[in-house]
């Protein structure tokens, strides 16, 4: 029986590495809340989920006071291949110590059992960064082939991802889709994109219409630039808001 790789059973020896805190959280906010500020390897349980399921946490990103992301993609180096099948995407591939995708199916888990924001951080070539913030994201289920909600855009580059993608279904090479067979990976396919970061992975900065990339200028429409680095992650809408309230009062 295949088995995710990010999915531990309770039979399974929990490696050493991996850190458990309180009883069974259900997001890395969970942990966050818990008193630990270490990014790494955790094990949490959604509240739709039926196993335990191992993530990234970063806990350091968005400033003091403010970690708590599950990181539900990151590309870095190119060490793994994006052009994988549905059932690749739906259960998770790669490694999360480097490059993965967590698994569209883990992604629905979580980002539905509560009100999640999506932070996307970006950087270039010229290690120029940017980040991409919305406030309201979610991903339904298979039987609705993980459709996209994502909305209230902030961030330091303009919107080419929730203007366009928002309520596209997720489409792979091997679901016929056609964008997804010349983009070399799973996306929300519009006709086709604005923002892909599931792409080929280019080593240099490559500009015009190819995958794996986002504007960073100063204007939607601008030049594309394949990007050296890329993740995303989400979080409870609460963290940021209590994390605002705290600011306030120093």
């Amino acid at each position: 029986m295949y088995r995710s790789p990010f999915v531990l059973t309770l039979a399974t020896p929990v490696p050493a590495e991996i850190q458990h805190v309180g009883n069974c959280p259900i997001d890395c906010a969970s942990i966050y809340y818990n008193g630990v500020r270490r990014s790494g390897l955790y094990t949490v349980v959604p509240l739709l989920a039926s196993m335990p399921v191992e993530v990234y946490c970063d806990m350091d990103t968005d400033g003091e006071q403010c970690g708590g992301w599950t990181v539900i993609q990151r590309r870095v180096d190119g060490s793994v291949s994006f052009d994988r099948s549905w059932r690749d995407y739906r259960d998770g591939f790669g490694d999360l110590h480097s490059e993965f995708w967590l698994g569209n199916n883990h992604i629905h888990e979580l980002s539905t059992q509560g009100d999640y924001s999506l932070r996307i951080d970006l950087e270039d070539w010229s290690i120029q960064h940017k980040h991409a913030l919305y406030q309201s994201f979610s991903v339904e289920d298979e039987e609705h082939q993980y459709r996209l909600h994502v909305s209230g855009f902030s961030g330091t580059l303009q919107d080419s991802f929730g203007w366009y993608h928002d309520k596209q279904h997720f489409s792979t090479p091997d679901t016929g889709n056609i964008c997804a067979e010349i983009s070399h990976g799973g996306w929300w396919y519009n006709q086709c994109f604005y923002a892909n970061l599931n792409g080929v992975y280019y080593r240099v900065s490559v500009n015009g219409n190819a995958p794996n990339i986002t504007p960073l200028k100063t204007h939607k429409y601008s030049d594309y630039y394949s990007l050296r680095k890329v993740s995303m992650m989400i979080r409870p809408i609460r963290v940021s808001l209590s994390a605002a309230r705290r600011r306030r009062l120093t």
